[in-house]
């Protein structure tokens, strides 16, 4: 029997295909052959905002007395550890530390705030669905709009406050869909009326911040016109990049076909392959920062990503035979300190193999 695709429209998916259509198919449609499931890059933005969340988000289903009774900081400190290393994209400890550190201050707003203290609710069905493009009769591909939601508090007039929270420094545009994907999603599937609607940006603001969504209607046409194109794409199998070569966008998942990543066991990505990548700069990062290189190793290295030897030596009054002692003990280092994927992305840097 023929079984129709459904299409899962989400804000992530058309801000994926916004940024790029191949970005889009290597995100949702790409499925490893080896596997069967879809892949995924992990990095520290990621584990950041998905450590936070689960440590506020997992309060919904606890009663407001028993919540007074939790230590935010403790449950951060357990979720935040399952991320630690590759799986959260950490090259290095202290890159690790820093963002380990913003979450902390994000859950000690929260805690030091009333916000726990006021009444919420989930939504009924932890899948919350809306049919779209229900006047295409395709017989081959249905649409729905998806997404979870982050809060919902109730107001004292029994109507629902619906908050997102935001773990990067950016804020969301006015034009910005996910507070009207939300609020469809809600009024769809919550008894109470969505009578407001906020962002809360955990790494600066104390409390959350109404953004008005307005015309319901307006915005629901929007996002049936961007699925609309999505479903297209999906239906004609064309997902270019705008930048072949040189996409920001798409440019990293490229990244695991060419063996520049390592594959990761993360918790709670049940059909998924995630990937850690080794980017250039996060590698550079790491011997910067390491302890494996004294100063002038460090001088020498961060010389040589930008000049050759000749000029290195001339700059720091070396003799060759200084020199070739130096970058036999640097070589020698990044060898003992980095992972085989990490020193190969040195080795192209330098355009040779050591």
């Amino acid at each position: 029997m023929f079984q129709k695709k459904t299409l899962w429209i989400s804000h992530s998916a058309i801000s994926s295909y916004s940024k790029c259509p191949h970005l889009y198919y290597l995100e949702y449609e790409y499925r490893n052959p080896r596997t069967g499931n879809r892949i995924q890059i992990t990095n520290p933005y990621l584990a950041l905002g998905l450590s936070v969340h689960e440590t506020i988000e997992g309060l919904l289903d606890v009663s407001l007395k028993e919540r007074t009774k939790v230590s935010l900081k403790e449950r951060f400190d357990k979720i935040f550890n399952e991320y630690r290393g590759l799986k959260g994209g950490f090259l290095c400890d202290k890159k690790e530390n820093s963002f380990y550190k913003r979450g902390v201050m994000m859950i000690e707003r929260v805690e030091k705030s009333s916000f726990l203290l006021k009444p919420s609710k989930s939504l009924e069905n932890s899948f919350p669905t809306v049919n779209l493009l229900e006047n295409d009769k395709d017989s081959q591909i249905e649409a729905k709009l998806v997404g979870s939601v982050d809060w919902i508090e109730i107001l004292p007039n029994k109507k629902a406050h619906i908050i997102d929270f935001k773990t990067g420094n950016s804020r969301e545009s006015n034009g910005s869909l996910q507070l009207p994907i939300y609020t469809i999603l809600a009024e769809n599937n919550l008894k109470e009326e969505v009578e407001k609607t906020s962002y809360w940006y955990l790494e600066h603001d104390s409390a959350p911040a109404e953004h008005k969504v307005g015309d319901i209607n307006y915005w629901k046409n929007i996002i049936e016109e961007k699925a609309a194109i999505i479903k297209s794409a999906v239906k004609r199998k064309e997902f270019y990049c705008n930048y072949p070569g040189r996409c920001f966008s798409c440019g990293d998942y490229e990244k695991i076909f060419k063996g520049e990543a390592e594959k990761v066991d993360l918790k709670n990505t049940k059909n998924k392959d995630v990937f850690c990548i080794f980017k250039e700069k996060d590698v550079i990062d790491k011997v910067m920062a390491g302890d494996f290189l004294d100063e002038r190793e460090k001088k020498i290295f961060e010389l040589r990503m930008k000049k050759e030897m000749k000029e290195i030596n001339k700059e720091l009054r070396l003799s060759d035979k200084k020199s070739e002692e130096i970058v036999h003990e640097i070589k020698r280092k990044l060898k003992k300190g980095l992972r085989k994927k990490e020193l190969n992305v040195i080795i192209r840097l330098l355009g040779k193999k050591y």
